[in-house]
């Protein structure tokens, strides 16, 4: 067949062109949610969750502020929950009696938490620390060691080992949730100088009970932990790009900075973790590989 026997009906030379340009600017192209299902698939696998009445989290500082949320896909972007800073005591650290610092009081996923970070001094000699393991036992405060098998609890002085030695400074940072009693979610020996790094952890916030058909739509992902001395800012970035500027907290007792921060609704998974010194300089960060 000859190309001069076929009849389209179109002047193939201008009316085709223009009418696939019409065609192609009426297209409308539907982006997959790729990061909504993975998401949604990562969120069964996690074990990170609070149950309604448990009280789990835990140190730091204070919610950032999200940035504005921009427009994606025809719609809003949810922004970060901001969270009211908190504040720390004057009150030094003791041996037998920890400073106290209440890092962040806030909602989110439909609970009311509290977070607060306790720093017990270092004992100066043998002495102190029996002294300070009581304390410890009678103020409900997890022991920092481990009781091994037929040992008292708390360790008896006379018929247990010493269980840490003179030096050693704590720190506990703890959660309570609709006012329940507050409960420890991380723990340690507090650093300085060289030794020190950064801290990270976190849970997620469910306000409407973990396996809800609308649980992914309503769950909130808290996140907290400590940064070195030197660090004067510190930025989160979450995975629907909202970035975070915790506020970082003091406690007495402990170098470095303390932060809290809750992502936006949806279980929005944080990816980095930013610091910079006082000059805007760059300094250590932390990536959130496979939270």
């Amino acid at each position: 067949m000859r190309d001069d026997d076929i009849d389209i009906g179109i002047d193939i030379g201008t009316e085709l062109p223009e009418r696939l340009a019409t065609a192609a600017d009426q297209a409308v192209i539907t982006a997959v949610p790729t990061a909504a299902v993975l998401r949604r698939a990562r969120r069964r696998r996690r074990g990170r969750r609070l149950a309604s009445g448990s009280a789990v989290l835990a140190a730091g500082g204070l919610l950032a502020a999200g940035l504005a949320a921009l427009p994606q896909g025809g719609q809003e972007r949810p922004a970060a929950i901001v969270v009211p800073p908190g504040s720390a005591t004057p009150a030094p650290a003791g041996v037998t009696r920890p400073s106290n610092a209440v890092l962040g009081e806030g909602e989110a996923g439909g609970y009311r938490f509290r977070v607060e970070l306790d720093v017990w001094a270092a004992a100066a000699d043998e002495e102190d620390v029996w002294r300070q393991v009581r304390a410890m036992y009678e103020s409900d405060t997890e022991l920092p060691f481990e009781v091994e098998t037929g040992a008292n609890y708390p360790p008896v002085r006379g018929e247990d080992e010493l269980p840490y030695g003179p030096g050693t400074s704590w720190y506990y940072v703890y959660l309570s949730v609709d006012g329940n009693p507050r409960a420890a979610y991380m723990q340690g020996e507090v650093r300085g100088g060289s030794r020190d790094e950064i801290r990270v952890s976190g849970t997620n916030l469910d306000g409407n009970g973990n396996e809800s058909p609308d649980a992914e739509e309503t769950t909130v992902e808290l996140i907290f932990g400590h940064v070195p001395e030197g660090v004067e800012r510190a930025e989160i970035v979450w995975e629907n790009d909202t970035v975070s500027e915790p506020e970082l907290v003091e406690g007495a007792g402990a170098p470095g900075g303390w932060f809290t921060a809750a992502g936006p609704e949806g279980g929005v998974d944080p990816v980095e973790l930013r610091t910079y010194d006082g000059r805007g300089r760059p300094g250590p960060g932390y990536a959130f590989n496979g939270w």
